[in-house]
């Protein structure tokens, strides 16, 4: 009996491993449920482009965009289990979208194999010149002095630009109010006229705006401080510990693709992130390449999922 059971195990290995040698034989769909020409774009075509050579079949970006990113989402969760289709989505479907209680057409760890984290979209709380605060310090106690008169913008009820504001409030014991936009594009405005007073935004779309003296920045929300703006800290060493805010863009495949070709996908695309090439394209957009293994990836999303369900219960939202 264990000798049969031995040799079941060492034939599962070797059909395993001859996969992983002879995969992939045909073309790759590579889906990004999000419109054209955002920071998903320029993550995937540079990505696509760099595996299509390492794994010598040519992989295909296809947008697939609808019901903030759903759409796409879903079609990858009901595609063969064969390494052919792929998804480059972000945290909000598999963290954020879930903790708010979104009813979801798929299960964001029951329909999805986590290959690799690619790249991070830092976030800056940038505010207008005219806020008596040039630090998080300041920030606090200038809040704490006037409870609630601070208004700051986000991209709606839910977004990222929200809950990581309302998590600053929570580990800084402060209070401002929340000002909710149909996305940064209609709130920029507004933050440039003083009409609101702050904001969390992404990195490609403040640097603009720091440079001609329009904004300035309290803090960024990334792990470590930002080549391009080396002399601002982040918030986390402003007396916010561990406080980390961003997006991140996420490889995932089908449930059930088999681990050999999870685990290659996953070093290739740690492959392609490190080349110099990509890491300039990268940084020269904002975006911070990143690459992980397909558990450094789940364990990060579940991290992310709770850390923004408490944020979300404390303050009792729920979209539908």
């Amino acid at each position: 009996m264990r000798t049969g059971k031995t040799l079941l195990l060492a034939w599962l290995w070797f059909s395993a491993a001859a996969l992983a040698q002879t995969w992939p034989t045909k073309p790759i769909r590579l889906v990004v449920p999000y419109t054209a020409g955002g920071s998903g774009d320029i993550v995937a075509r540079a990505i696509a482009q760099k595996m299509s050579e390492g794994l010598g079949e040519q992989v295909i970006v296809d947008n697939r965009a609808g019901a903030n990113g759903n759409i796409g989402t879903e079609m990858v969760a009901r595609s063969p289990a064969d390494g052919y289709t792929l998804l480059l989505a972000t945290d909000i479907q598999f963290a954020i979208g879930p903790a708010l209680g979104m009813k979801l057409p798929y299960d964001p760890v029951k329909d999805f194999e986590p290959v690799s984290l690619v790249a991070f979209v830092d976030l800056i709380l940038a505010a207008n010149p005219a806020l008596k605060a040039t630090n998080m310090q300041e920030l606090v106690a200038l809040a704490r002095a006037q409870p609630g008169v601070i208004n700051y913008a986000s991209t709606g009820l839910g977004s990222t630009h929200h809950l990581s504001i309302e998590l600053l409030k929570s580990m800084g014991s402060f209070d401002v109010t929340h000002v909710p936009y149909k996305g940064s594009a209609q709130a920029l405005p507004d933050l440039i006229a003083n009409q609101v007073q702050m904001m969390q935004l992404g990195v490609p779309q403040t640097l603009t705006y720091l440079k001609s003296g329009q904004l300035k920045a309290l803090g960024v929300g990334s792990a470590k401080r930002l080549a391009v703006l080396p002399d601002v800290p982040t918030i986390a060493e402003q007396g916010f510990p561990g406080y980390e805010a961003n997006n991140s863009w996420c490889l995932y495949a089908p449930a059930g693709t088999p681990k050999a070709i999870v685990n290659r996908l996953a070093t290739e695309v740690a492959r392609v992130v490190a080349l110099p090439e990509v890491r300039e394209r990268f940084l020269a957009s904002g975006l911070d390449p990143v690459g992980s293994t397909p558990a450094e990836l789940g364990a990060r999303m579940k991290d992310d999922y709770d850390k923004w369900m408490k944020i979300v219960r404390k303050i009792g939202i729920k979209i539908e």
